[in-house]
């Protein structure tokens, strides 16, 4: 059963909101109106826990959120992995090819501040609340995590950004204040993850399922070393969560993490949980009617099956796939993960395995050319393999595990059920084979990829040195990870700007002859830099 604590805590924390932020218009009134709440709200744990939960909400927004469809979605997977079909929003397509602007619609800059500051005002008044100090320190980490968290997105995207560390309300300096460098930035993420790993517990009751541990603090602690390039302090981070008292591991079946009834399982470290079943509204405000339901679903899903078919894969990442076939005997031919990651029709390349159904017992054929009218604005350029063509649409994060027709309508509450995992195992073991390589631990890494490999069905493999341990740790998280978000902050942090670009030409991924050294970041919106006078845009869009 997904009910949980904190689904019920967003469904009621409506009132908690109201303290984390404040319109422009709230300048002019002579009374702080939230001053008389203020006063009276921090009196009870309920109230306190109501008030964390408002801190997720700006991140997991459905359709204006970081991982909404709109917005942060679109921007994360702005690399060679994706092709954007053509015709779609503007606001979408600008920043897929690298022709955004500071006046591109709908970033979600703002929204992460809206975090920050919630995480803000939780930290400077939860001291207040009668409860015990063990539980005073707990909320505090999972703020501190959270706001950890949101700087985190912050400065792999726009770089150097404001650091905000009180509420706004406290001061007129916290909300016109410059940008800090992004060292600056990292510091702070990683004195939060650090009081988060601290604090928070290893495990939580089933009734707090999705709230963060422990365990995701000290995986993002990791993750943010790597980025870093401080690798010393990563290996050790991230070798803590890989043994006792630490369960994590792969799921046997890849596809269990991308499935809503084998949700919070042992490969989980951080999941945002969603329910259809929560509020009723479809366009993601918040308001006590709102939804909390999933809805990439919708985006990704073909036509024919209740989606609105927004991407494709792009032949690159379907060529790298077949690039490594399995061992001869294998139940399958390729690597098991292309089972979750694509639609395709089965009998094109192989005899072991059936074409399969999906959306109403629907055959790929059907799906393909249900497809064909978005399809004909422009498609990938797709391997042909064993003589035939290939023909493929993304399978991953549709309802794909629902024989259902329409199962990818947003519009049937039942449909947006699913978790999206944000940390996997999988991450912190292809995360700990860089650090690794980078501190001489070549033997780990190899065991590191081999569990990787190995779930995949790839034959076991040797390695020549760490040149090719790295290669591998790279191809594997572009596998792994497809459609995930990961790909482009991957390739910014692994090559230069020039490296880069050549690999997205290769690539043919669509704007890369618009790629400049810029675009690895994107830029600060111009409505923050109406409003925000002492803030400065990012030095390579000024």
């Amino acid at each position: 059963m997904k009910t949980n604590i904190l689904k019920q805590l967003f469904f009621v924390a409506i009132l908690a909101i109201s303290l984390g932020g404040c319109k422009e218009a709230d300048f002019l009134d002579k009374v702080n109106p939230n001053q008389a709440v203020e006063k009276t709200f921090w009196v009870s744990e309920a109230n306190a826990q109501s008030a964390i939960a408002t801190v997720y909400s700006p991140i997991r927004g459905q359709m204006y959120g970081y991982y909404g469809g709109y917005t942060g979605w679109h921007t994360m997977n702005r690399a060679d992995d994706v092709w954007f079909i053509l015709g779609e929003e503007m606001l979408n397509w600008e920043p897929a090819t690298y022709t955004n602007t500071a006046n591109t619609a709908e970033s979600d800059f703002g929204r992460l501040y809206n975090t920050i500051n919630r995480a803000n005002v939780v930290l400077n008044n939860i001291k207040r609340v009668p409860m015990s100090e063990a539980k005073i320190n707990e909320l505090s980490a999972e703020a501190s995590f959270l706001r950890g968290f949101a700087y985190f997105l912050l400065v792999t995207n726009f770089g150097d950004v404001p650091l905000r560390l009180i509420p706004a309300t406290e001061s007129t300096d916290e909300i016109m204040k410059p940008s800090s460098p992004e060292e600056m930035v990292w510091k702070q993420i990683e004195a939060d993850f650090k009081t988060a790993k601290e604090y928070l517990p290893i495990v939580r009751p089933a009734a707090e399922a999705g709230r963060v541990t422990k365990g995701a603090a000290i995986a993002y602690l990791g993750k943010s070393y790597n980025y870093r390039k401080m690798y010393t302090a990563a290996e050790a981070e991230l070798s803590i969560i890989m043994k006792a008292p630490y369960t994590y591991d792969l799921t046997t079946k890849f596809e269990d993490n991308f499935n809503e009834n084998t949700e919070l399982n042992k490969e989980s470290v951080f999941e945002l949980i969603y329910d259809g079943s929560f509020g009723s509204g479809s366009w993601g405000a918040e308001e006590a009617t709102s939804t909390q339901g999933f809805v990439i679903p919708n985006f990704v899903g073909p036509q024919g099956t209740g989606g609105w078919f927004k991407w494709m894969p792009t032949a690159a990442i379907v060529a790298d796939f077949v690039a490594e076939e399995r061992p001869a005997g294998s139940d399958t031919r390729f690597d098991k993960r292309m089972y979750t990651s694509f639609f395709w029709k089965h009998s094109d390349f192989e005899t072991t395995i059936p074409d399969g159904a999906w959306f109403g017992n629907l055959s790929f054929d059907q799906i393909w050319d249900a497809s064909a009218t978005k399809r004909l604005r422009g498609e990938p350029d797709y391997p042909t393999i064993n003589g035939k063509k290939g023909r493929f649409l993304i399978k991953k994060f549709t309802n794909f595990y629902k024989n259902e027709a329409d199962a990818n309508s947003m519009y049937n509450q039942k449909n947006q059920n699913n978790n999206l995992r944000l940390m996997r195992f999988s991450e912190v073991l292809l995360l700990h084979a860089e650090a690794a390589i980078k501190t001489g631990k070549t033997g780990d890494a190899a065991n590191d990829l081999k569990r990787i490999r190995d779930r995949a069905g790839l034959a076991n493999k040797t390695w020549s040195g760490t040149d090719d341990l790295w290669k591998e740790v790279i191809h594997q998280n572009e596998l792994e990870f497809f459609f995930e978000g990961h790909r482009f902050f991957d390739l910014k942090r692994f090559y230069t700007y020039p490296e880069m670009k050549q690999i997205l030409v290769n690539n043919k991924k669509q704007g890369a002859d618009n790629f400049q050294a810029k675009h690895f970041y994107l830029p600060i919106p111009q409505n923050e830099l109406n409003t925000n006078t002492a803030i400065q845009q990012h030095p390579l869009w000024r």
